[in-house]
């Protein structure tokens, strides 16, 4: 009996390991279970987010991606001479220009625009001489160059246009807009001639450039922007001796020996004699004259030595173009400042003119 109490006394855990293993059991069943639910998250994490490889991909692509070009529109005062001198031909000088600062329409088989000029001669001109703070933009001169008398009335119309406070912008490549500068605004401005080491040598009336930015105080705030560097682009760039630059002249670009970009500032007076047209005068002088009650008239002639033939490599070039547009805006349209215009333009009278006959009134 004892033996058999003994073993009966052996035999009594066995319950006991039996619920530990159902213990157990439910344990790794757990385990189990919450092992799936890991994966299943990280499947679900892993369809909801791209790949490392699709993220490089979609980052390069943003990179390569350029930024949209600034909106821009021409000033409301901008003109341009649109007559026979300039090339109108598809992809030439005038055309490039033209479809740079974003005048004209196309109709009828030709480029139509409000703010052409077609003829010095002609009585929009000369409104607009008798009025202040427009910009006349003349592209380079490809067919010919407007001929007259230096002392004819066209060509003191001319004078009188920049002198009441507008602003002219010549461009070219060539000698032609200069000896239209120096025949009717009456300078001797003159290209660059290099001379090399020995004699017969040099670049005759070429510049190899680089033209590096001249930046001082007198730089205008619309040129900030512009790039320090210009680069000549074959025979393209005509740059001018800094020695034949008149006075009032700001020099934007140059080399040591010559400008392709510069501001002339062009003054007139009234003269003392009746009857005769006004008189050229250097800028340093003006406050004299104004003494002796013969005010000055100022406006701006600017120069810039690029034909524009190819518009393909003309980037920078036209940087410098669209900030001399700019340089003189009609402040009541636009916010950008006028240099020439900072108050309503005062009307300078004769003093010796015949009065107007009074009005009968009713």
């Amino acid at each position: 009996m004892a033996s058999y109490g003994t073993v009966a006394a052996l035999q009594a855990p066995k319950p006991e390991a039996s619920s530990n293993s159902r213990r157990s059991l439910i344990a790794m069943v757990v385990a189990g279970l919450a092992v799936a639910a890991v994966v299943a998250v990280v499947a679900v994490s892993a369809r909801a987010e791209p790949k490392a490889d699709e993220l490089l991909t979609q980052d390069l692509v943003l990179f390569k991606m350029e930024p949209p070009p600034e909106p821009w529109s021409p000033p409301a005062n901008l003109w341009m001479y649109w007559g026979e001198a300039p090339n109108k031909r598809f992809g030439h000088s005038g055309d490039n220009i033209r479809h740079l600062v974003k005048l004209g329409r196309l109709a009828g088989g030709e480029y139509r625009d409000p703010h052409f000029l077609f003829d010095y001669a002609s009585q929009t001109f000369r409104d607009l001489s008798e009025a202040c703070c427009t910009t006349m933009l003349v592209t380079p001169m490809k067919n010919n160059m407007p001929i007259w008398n230096a002392n004819s009335a066209i060509a003191q119309r001319l004078r009188n246009y920049v002198a009441n406070g507008n602003h002219m912008i010549f461009t070219g490549g060539s000698l032609v807009s200069i000896e239209f500068i120096n025949r009717y605004f009456f300078y001797n401005i003159e290209p660059e001639s290099t001379s090399g080491t020995f004699k017969g040598s040099g670049y005759g009336n070429w510049s190899p450039g680089p033209f590096r930015k001249l930046i001082n105080d007198d730089l205008p705030w619309q040129y900030k922007l512009t790039p320090d560097t210009l680069y000549q682009d074959h025979t393209s760039v005509t740059s001018l001796g800094l020695r034949s630059l008149p006075s009032g002249t700001t020099v934007l670009y140059m080399t040591p020996h010559s400008s392709p970009v510069f501001l002339i500032k062009f003054c007139q007076r009234l003269s003392e004699r009746h009857g005769e047209p006004p008189i050229k005068t250097v800028p340093r002088d003006c406050w004299r004259h104004a003494q002796r009650g013969f005010p000055c008239s100022c406006g701006t002639i600017t120069y810039i030595g690029y034909d524009w033939h190819y518009d393909q490599t003309a980037a920078d070039w036209d940087k410098v173009l669209l900030a001399a547009v700019e340089y003189q805006s009609d402040p009541d349209v636009s916010e950008t400042f006028s240099p020439n215009c900072k108050q309503p333009p005062k009307i300078v009278e004769d003093p010796h003119a015949p009065r107007a006959p009074p009005m009968c009134g009713n």
